[in-house]
């Protein structure tokens, strides 16, 4: 009786772990591959970066697409003369939060 409890136990214990082995890593692959980011990520590198030239107020008080805070954020690195000012990610992070922001041009834009 005690051996058949273990043995339960045992591959209790090893599904549990293939599970968590298993499905962990595919929520960090769904973040990487273009889930949406959270809006502090988002919120957090405008307030580090863009707030190097501009104010908060002026960041937050353009009124764009996603497509044309694409344009604006792609002209701005530019003008940074860094190529590494923004990686990808934070890029895409700073984009979508402040297209989100926008609720009524991201509705028409689709």
């Amino acid at each position: 009786m005690i051996k058949q409890q273990t043995r339960l136990y045992v591959f209790s214990s090893a599904v549990l772990l293939c599970t968590l082995i298993l499905t962990a890593p595919l929520s960090v692959m769904a973040e990487e591959k273009g889930s949406k980011p959270k809006e502090p990520v988002g919120k957090a590198l405008v307030e580090k970066k863009c707030t190097v030239c501009h104010s908060i107020e002026r960041v937050h008080g353009a009124d764009k697409t996603h497509s044309e805070w694409e344009q604006t954020v792609a002209k701005m690195m530019r003008y940074s003369d860094r190529i590494d000012f923004l990686n990808q990610q934070e890029r895409e992070d700073i984009i979508y939060y402040l297209a989100s922001r926008n609720k009524t041009k991201a509705k028409s834009e689709k």
